[in-house]
């Protein structure tokens, strides 16, 4: 399973985000402001009011119209944190035929939105095994050999405390000072040899991990566009390879390519990061 996406972004939203399967290769390029995502693609967690500990509820894009197969989420109106009764409108989306509001179903907290939550799995030896918690492995080289280092539960984080994070696990890889739970586990793994300029490289799976992002070099390339009159122009922009192995068994070609076209949108946006 292998695809080559080329991306073209804002450097600043990346520099802070740092087998067996098949591939592919993402290129980023300016997107739209909603954020795509298909069925099931967008999860958001709600803790009971009730049940504070229980495991939290989690509630699927619907399908909203007979021909849908994907939609935008154009508008959050809720906040993580906030509470939320039944009836409550929680988004905005847009469809082929209209924009819609999703009302919740059920009262409690709103604790976390988890964006493709279906790539963040692994294989048991059995099947898929769908993971809680979002652990983000990052290669590190050293003297002694490759090691992955783990941001814990990083979708709770920020991107500055991402970035805190993997400079300082970074320095305690190569002093060789990781304690095995700093690195042992994990549910997606990152890898980046682009500060060694290269500019693209397939990485290899840490199994039971289900995808590994191999991330290449930002180089500038011209492109030509239309400024405010019309009038063409080339104008210098900074562009990225990021090429993502997955393990078909549990992340077919259909789900790796929205993961990959999200990760672009997110990118292109850095907003939504924050």
């Amino acid at each position: 399973m292998a695809a080559s996406w080329r991306l073209g972004c804002d450097p600043r939203g990346l520099r802070y985000l740092l087998g067996f399967g098949g591939c592919r290769r993402l290129a980023l390029a300016r997107g739209a402001s909603g954020w795509p995502l298909g069925r099931g693609a967008s999860w958001r967690w709600l803790h009971s009011t009730q049940r504070l500990r229980a495991d939290p509820i989690k509630i699927l894009m619907p399908s909203l119209s007979p021909t849908m197969e994907e939609g935008n989420i154009v508008k959050w109106l809720k906040k993580e944190g906030e509470a939320v009764s039944t009836g409550d409108a929680l988004c905005e989306i847009e469809t082929d035929k209209a924009v819609v509001t999703l009302d919740a179903s059920d009262d409690g907290i709103l604790a976390k939105i988890v964006q493709m939550p279906d790539v963040n799995v692994s294989w048991d030896g059995e099947g898929p095994k769908q993971l809680p918690f979002i652990d983000i492995s990052v290669a590190v080289a050293t003297d002694k050999g490759l090691i992955t280092p783990i941001i814990k539960d990083a979708a709770a984080k920020g991107i500055q405390e991402i970035a805190d994070s993997v400079k300082a696990l970074s320095k305690k890889a190569r002093d060789g000072k990781l304690l095995p739970e700093e690195y042992q586990g994990g549910s997606f793994s990152i890898s980046n040899l682009g500060m060694f300029g290269i500019d693209e490289f397939t990485a290899v799976i840490n199994p039971p991990q289900a995808c590994i992002l191999a991330v290449g070099r930002f180089r500038p390339v011209l492109k030509l566009e239309q400024d405010e009159e019309g009038n063409d122009r080339l104008q210098q922009r900074q562009l990225i390879t990021v090429t993502m192995s997955s393990d078909s068994r549990v992340v077919d070609d259909e789900l790796a390519t929205r993961f990959l076209e999200n990760f672009k949108a997110n990118l292109e946006n850095p907003i939504r990061l924050a």
